[in-house]
């Protein structure tokens, strides 16, 4: 399964990309995490059906100093061979 996400809210400044690296890196999900200069965090994740789903609902909630409005999932169509998770510089 690959899903690209788009996180909204309260989400720069709190340890949100450490944190889904963390997890990610936890349920051997591969993929990457960034912040975006608009405000929002980015991922795509990659991995089990199931892993991947348990990231997606744990990422509606976040890391305890997080506010998370809104995550808009898309299916990702894209190539990504890297077998690994990585937190990528600001978009």
């Amino acid at each position: 399964m690959k899903k690209h996400l788009l996180i909204l809210g309260n989400v720069q400044g709190v340890g949100f990309r450490n944190w889904l690296y963390t997890k990610a890196v936890g349920k051997n999900i591969y993929g990457w995490v960034r912040n975006k200069s608009t405000g929002e965090v980015e991922a795509l994740l990659i991995g089990k059906d199931k892993d991947v789903q348990n990231i997606i609902k744990q990422c509606k909630s976040g890391p305890i100093l997080s506010s998370v409005k809104k995550v808009v999932i898309k299916d990702y169509q894209g190539e990504y061979n890297s077998k690994s998770f990585n937190i990528i510089n600001t978009s």
